[in-house]
């Protein structure tokens, strides 16, 4: 017997039988054709998570009326019978899987750029513009909303025809069919717009038409259950307007939350509670009397089991949780939960769609890649591997050597390994990363590699080793800018603090620095008791500039409401003290602010000597994450899998490289990854989107 008896218990969702209560709910991959296409990797992304035991496969929102309702670029769109055919492709590798299938619908809206309507004015029930996308849209006549009612239609008839088992509706998130439904950006006067009547009518409109198109199949409408934002949706609203929709024909409801205006509410950022949504799913089942998908930051079965059995949803929809471990739902089932890759929330995957690249995820370099050759195919026993530093990406490294065959010892010099997890673990709100930390280590307890902690390893000392390949993992170094003072007692590193090397002295504090991980450690130090001025050179509106867009927001707000922290922007350090430090403001005027102890927090750097040094030795070498290059965790596993993948295929091609020339990774001289990871690199070009507005589901 299952430990999660109501998550694994078969339910009905009218005509459709399912296995289980487990829904893979809609992603946007960005893996689609230029044309909105399915394409075969887009098939093999899906496949994956079908195979992994999801009851319901939710495909990704797909355009009904292309281009003025694309929100992305590319799309999975199905507003022509050309693209039929490759949906039932889709839909019969998810079915040869083991999933039922189901097609979420879609029209953006206001909620979109011209670059992706291809210079297209965007449509709305009103002539008012997202404020995060501020693209003017114009508002849409009557005659028109009656097309778009048709379109809504045609696409579900192609669904129908491609093989697809249910359809969802995209109401959620701020997209078109939510536009009229909220007050927040229907401002009409006809009746299409005004009370919630008239608000109802172009969604229970396009509801009754896929209904009639779908052939007994059921349908499924998303919406926002609270929009949080002024003027919007809020919880009282929908509980009241919900019986409309499931009148109109709606089989089940899919709640979620927020708009493109509150991204937060989206896809939720490290920091919101795991199933905070639920009590919201609960308040819809109540009043709407259909079966109900609960979704939202829901991580471990044993959340989910507790929704299901405890009446807050019928369905638990999982996204970014499938996205890192597509075998959630077999570990689950199967008595394997403690195995599950869990999602941190670290949106890595997010930053990727902003890019407009295909979506990919922090902690499973597979993700994406499911078309791909496994590189572990290419065998490597008798081999010996020596890899320098246990953060993720040598972790990671040494996993897929282990599971290559190769004989792997993994050197740390800190006590224990994924020191850089925990750093990112420590501020408030941020513990999903100590679950990333605590799964690698369970990963390196059930492999072969050799762990030894404690360890200062040198090139000499990995030289005499003579291994096969050597990793350089070992992260990298902080920056220490030529102050007076700098040498002082009360001076430490913020990431040693982070990393809890290091303790907080009792008394002000003085943070120096203003990037993510100065104002990371303001917050942590003022979680402890302690009052921090941070000091930074740059404006405060440049604070953790570079952290990733949807927490950096949350991140600089709760500093702003903090009252034990004090922001001093625009100074110059001039000198640390015993009693604290020396500046100079925008003004040129000289202070001194008093600290019993100061946090540098100045940057880090890449260290490349190691790598070096060894490479010119003759030993096969892969320098991988923050000692190659400063980035984050995903970039540092997206390093450990392109070296070990072009370790063991230039192995098994016979170019492994000479004694004279031996093999590198990166290439020596290359500044960006060598084959086969050149095909991920034109993959993975930023296209300047990062700070772009969101476009995808809330899971």
């Amino acid at each position: 017997m299952s430990a999660f008896p109501a998550l694994f218990s078969p339910f009905r969702l009218g005509s459709l039988a399912l296995a289980n209560r487990i829904v893979m709910a809609p992603m946007e991959t960005n893996m689609s054709g230029p044309d909105g296409s399915v394409t075969d990797r887009m098939i093999a992304y899906y496949a994956a998570r079908a195979a992994g035991g999801a009851g319901l496969v939710t495909v990704e929102f797909t355009c009904v009326d292309r281009p003025a309702g694309l929100g992305a670029s590319p799309q999975l769109s199905l507003d022509s019978d050309d693209l039929i055919a490759g949906h039932r492709r889709l839909v019969d590798a998810i079915h040869a899987a083991g999933s039922k299938a189901c097609l979420q619908i879609h029209h953006a809206g206001r909620q979109t750029l011209l670059r992706h309507t291809g210079g297209v004015q965007p449509v709305a029930p009103s002539a008012i513009a997202c404020r995060s996308f501020r693209v003017q849209p114009r508002e849409l006549t009557v005659p028109e909303i009656a097309g778009l009612v048709d379109r809504f239609a045609a696409a579900a008839a192609r669904a129908v025809e491609a093989g697809y088992d249910a359809i969802e509706l995209h109401g959620a998130h701020g997209y078109l069919l939510g536009q009229f439904l909220s007050p927040h950006s229907n401002r009409r006067t006809d009746i299409y717009g005004g009370d919630e009547a008239r608000r109802l009518r172009f969604p229970c409109e396009v509801i009754a038409a896929v209904k009639a198109a779908a052939g007994g199949r059921p349908v499924i409408y998303r919406l926002s259950a609270a929009e949080y934002v002024e003027g919007g949706l809020t919880i009282e609203d929908t509980v009241r307007l919900a019986p409309y929709l499931t009148a109109a024909g709606a089989d089940a409801l899919h709640v979620s939350t927020g708009t493109g205006e509150r991204l937060d509410c989206n896809v939720d950022p490290v920091n919101h509670a795991e199933g905070w949504r639920l009590p919201l799913a609960r308040a819809i089942r109540e009043a709407a009397g259909v079966p109900v998908i609960g979704v939202g930051v829901i991580r471990h079965p044993e959340v989910a089991d507790k929704a299901v059995a405890g009446g807050d949803c019928d369905l638990v929809a999982l996204g970014r949780a499938l996205l890192v471990d597509p075998q959630w739902p077999e570990k689950a089932r199967d008595g394997r939960a403690g195995e599950i890759r869990p999602c941190t929330s670290c949106n890595w995957c997010i930053d990727r769609l902003m890019a407009d690249v295909p979506v990919g995820c922090a902690e499973n370099p597979r993700a994406g890649r499911e078309g791909e050759p496994d590189p572990l195919s290419a065998r490597a026993e008798g081999l010996r591997a020596i890899v320098v530093g246990a953060g993720p990406g040598g972790i990671q490294a040494a996993l897929m050597l282990d599971a290559a065959g190769m004989d792997v010892t993994l050197l740390e010099r800190r006590t224990a390994p994924g020191s850089g997890v925990t750093v990112s673990g420590m501020p408030p709100g941020k513990d999903k990363f100590l679950w990333y930390r605590d799964h690698l280590a369970g990963e390196l307890a059930r492999s072969r590699v050799a762990l030894r902690c404690g360890v200062e390893a040198t090139p000499d000392m990995v030289a005499q080793m003579h291994p096969d390949l050597a990793v350089v993992a070992i992260g990298g170094t902080d920056r220490r800018p030529s102050v007076p003072g700098l040498g002082l007692p009360n001076v430490v590193p913020a990431y040693e603090v982070l990393a809890g090397e290091v303790a907080l002295a009792d008394g002000p504090l003085v943070v120096w620095g203003g990037g993510e991980t100065g104002c990371e450690a303001a917050e942590h130090a003022a979680a402890q008791g302690r009052r921090v001025t941070l000091v930074t050179a740059g404006p405060e509106k440049r604070l953790a500039r570079r952290a990733q867009l949807i927490y950096r927001r949350q991140l600089l707000k709760r500093i702003a409401e903090n009252p034990s922290i004090e922001v001093r922007a625009g100074c110059r350090m001039l000198e640390i003290l015993p009693d604290g430090v020396r500046v100079a403001g925008e003004d040129g005027a000289v202070g001194h602010i008093p600290a019993v102890q100061v946090l540098v927090a100045q940057g880090r750097g890449a260290q490349a000597d190691f790598a070096e040094t060894l490479a010119a030795r003759g030993l096969a070498v892969a320098e991988i994450g923050d000692c190659r290059d400063v980035r984050r965790i995903g970039d540092a596993v997206d390093d450990a899998y392109e070296a070990v993948a072009s370790f063991l295929t230039s192995r098994a091609s016979g170019k492994g490289g000479t004694a004279s020339r031996p093999w590198t990774w990166p290439a020596r001289g290359a500044l960006q990854p060598s084959a086969p990871a050149a095909s991920r690199q034109a993959d993975t070009t930023d296209k300047g989107r990062l700070n772009a507005p969101d476009r995808t589901a809330a899971v």
